[in-house]
């Protein structure tokens, strides 16, 4: 059996905490141990146990990658639980202390892609990595080239798309009622997106895309699922261009599969993104998508066949895909039909754990042959 500590700095559950969270749900437990490593006061400390995983929380790592303090910690904790490999998730500090306690292959998921580096930042982030890290995940193509573009050597880099559970498919009834307490009649187009509603997600592009899209078609209803620091902004520019019966803003959700049963398209407008497991989810029970060319988008949608591609920040554009799948159901369905195939094939976590299993084992068995070298 092979012994793994994740750790996770995050204090709410984002993109990388779903990761996590799909992994758990999914690995082969007769084959791997996990000890999941998290923040003081985490909302992922009870998602991990509720899964019957041991959480060990680790105080002053909370949204912090490096925090010098909590090396002590990490290296107490890894001396303790003696893994095969610890798996990170932004946190240098632990990449740090499992290096200084011997620990024999340290794997790094990177979920996100950075701004450019160049000159002096650039050398630093390649030969920390190279230094701290056996193998880098990267959870899309986009984030593998963000890492070539940084340095890393492409021999230290391994592609293994982020995976996800497929969402529970609700009966008529419980769709019907659910829309219902959003205010969402039955003859009402619901375009959807579940994000946190910061800037990079470009939420603001869909407010001005709904005022183009409402004067051609009054029977579209946008729901924005998601918290985030400019719920209160994108509020008020909603009220502003007077379209508050067309929004519905849901605040946070955790069983956000429900929300995405309702939704007759799914969207993505961000202006940067590494893969987007929302419209994963959404692709699970044949959510056609419209989400922008930005990052591993496009690699989730296939252009006309599981969804459209619109360039990030073009109002305009966006408000055209809107319109053009809402005149025509069938395309909906057989580009709903066709996300489910995509989905199954290359986003489900149980392809995400087989893969993640393999690379365990290929590092279990470097350090055995090392060993007896």
């Amino acid at each position: 059996m092979i012994k793994v500590v994740h750790v996770i700095t995050d204090m709410k559950i984002g993109g990388a905490g779903m990761w996590l969270l799909n992994l758990l749900h999914n690995y082969d437990r007769e084959r791997l141990d996990i000890v999941v490593a998290v923040p003081e006061g985490s909302m992922l400390k009870e998602e991990v146990s509720r899964l019957g995983v041991k959480a060990v929380e680790i105080n002053g790592i909370g949204d912090k990658s490096l925090d010098l303090g909590s090396i002590n910690s990490f290296y107490k904790l890894f001396k303790k639980e003696t893994p095969d490999i610890v798996h990170t998730h932004a946190s240098v500090s632990a990449r740090v202390a499992a290096k200084l306690a011997g620990v024999g292959a340290i794997i790094h998921t990177k979920h996100c892609i950075d701004s450019p580096k160049t000159g002096i930042k650039r050398a630093a982030s390649k030969s920390l990595n190279q230094m701290l890290s056996s193998k880098i995940i990267a959870v899309s193509d986009a984030v593998r080239q963000n890492l070539l573009e940084a340095g890393i050597p492409d021999s230290m880099i391994k592609v293994i798309y982020g995976g996800v559970d497929e969402v529970a498919r609700l009966s008529a009834e419980d769709i019907s009622e659910i829309k219902k307490s959003y205010g969402i009649e039955e003859q009402d187009l619901v375009y959807g997106i579940a994000a946190r509603l910061a800037a990079v997600k470009g939420h603001k592009y869909l407010i001005e895309a709904a005022d183009i899209v409402v004067k051609r078609n009054r029977n579209i209803k946008f729901v924005v699922a998601g918290t985030g620091p400019l719920e209160a902004q994108l509020k008020e520019m909603v009220q502003q261009k007077g379209l508050e019966k067309h929004f519905v803003f849901t605040g946070f959700i955790m069983d956000i599969g429900r929300i995405y049963n309702i939704f007759d398209v799914n969207m993505s407008c961000s202006l940067s993104e590494a893969l987007c497991l929302s419209l994963i989810e959404g692709m699970s029970i044949g959510k056609p998508m419209i989400g922008t060319k930005v990052g591993g988008v496009p690699e989730v949608i296939q252009h006309m066949e599981t969804g459209l591609l619109v360039q990030p920040g073009s109002p305009q554009e966006l408000a055209e895909a809107i319109l053009m799948l809402a005149e025509d159901e069938a395309v909906r369905k057989a580009m709903g039909d066709n996300a489910i195939k995509v989905m199954k094939e290359k986003f489900s976590a149980s392809v995400m754990a087989e893969e993640i299993l393999k690379l365990y084992n290929e590092a279990a068995d470097r350090r055995r042959t090392n060993e007896k070298q």
